[in-house]
């Protein structure tokens, strides 16, 4: 019966029809008045950290960095909104100073369903506005590899949320003095990650196992001599990897992991190495078929590092 031609509806109820069209028009109208003006006055009570420019730019003084906002790009998707997804990317820029040429990052905000578009606007430069609440959120990571890129490891405005976020969630300590940071992994053995060394890309990565006072060497720059698998690519991803390590690496493939990180840890690891000695002996396994996170084989170079680790791992089972 759905699907039969439904009878025209009566000229009456066409006229309340229209009404009610109107109204939900004019109703979400009236709310985008009141969401406009809720930004005007966010804007106006916070003169001494939000600064309109000639140009359409909003600049947002956060508590670790400088922002620009560019009003006018979000104006003309307002207009326009069938395009409209998400905000352009802000501009960072170390904190009370503009430089040449900012970080970009792509911020997002948690939106609700029927929020108007300039609530969003006014949660988002809010967001920008107390940015050191937030930015070690989950769904922050391109902000604070903005930052990263910005401050590096050095005290910086970073510091105090960084230190006690990390401390919290991972037992970490800074230590700024000898560029290391220093955090509990799993099965009783602690990481440490090193960024002193100006000539290194990546982080150096140490290691303690249980009962040991000592640190012991494992990588001098994890950029350089791994693979760049995504768990292992910067600083915040290695240590939420690392925290759950070693035992995270049992049971893995080889895409889910990075394979000279598992193989140089099965030579120190003997519950890994005995797995690693199961797969290496398979008639089937070569390297040349290992592959990264990115569903891309591993490089001739990398191939080569990884056939000389498997080699070792056998001789040390043998031995």
């Amino acid at each position: 019966m759905s699907d039969e031609m439904q009878p025209p509806a009566s000229t009456e109820e066409q006229q309340i029809r229209r009404a009610k069209m109107l109204e939900e028009m004019m109703n979400a109208a009236m709310t985008s008045v009141r969401a406009a003006n809720f930004v005007h006055t966010i804007i106006e009570q916070n003169q001494d950290r939000m600064v309109l420019g000639e140009d359409g730019q909003l600049f947002v003084l956060g508590t670790l960095a400088t922002y620009s906002v560019d009003l006018n790009a979000f104006l003309d998707k307002y207009k326009n909104p069938f395009g409209y997804h998400s905000f352009d990317t802000v501009k960072i820029h170390p904190r009370n100073r503009l430089v040449e040429k900012p970080e970009p990052a792509c911020v997002q905000v948690r939106v609700q369903n029927e929020m108007p578009a300039f609530d969003l606007l006014g949660a988002y430069v809010l967001g920008l506005m107390n940015d050191e609440r937030n930015w070690l959120e989950h769904d922050m990571r391109p902000l604070r590899d903005a930052l990263f890129r910005i401050y590096g490891y050095a005290r910086s405005p970073l510091t105090r949320s960084l230190e006690e976020y990390m401390k919290v969630h991972y037992q970490g300590v800074f230590n700024h003095d000898k560029g290391t940071f220093s955090f509990q992994g799993s099965n009783g053995w602690r990481w440490r990650l090193s960024f002193s060394n100006p000539l290194s890309t990546g982080l150096g990565v140490q290691y303690q196992k249980p009962r040991q006072t000592w640190w012991n060497h494992l990588l001098h720059d994890h950029i350089k001599e791994l693979t760049g698998h995504y768990d292992l690519s910067g600083f915040f991803s290695s240590v939420e990897y690392l925290s759950q390590s070693p035992g995270n690496l049992r049971n893995t493939s080889s895409w889910e992991c990075d394979p000279i990180f598992k193989r140089k840890l099965a030579l120190i690891y003997p519950p890994l190495q005995r797995e690693m000695v199961d797969v290496l002996t398979q008639d089937n396994y070569t390297p040349e078929e290992i592959y990264t996170f990115y569903d891309e084989p591993i490089s001739g170079n990398e191939v080569t590092a990884v056939r000389l680790l498997d080699d070792e791992i056998l001789s040390m089972a043998v031995a």
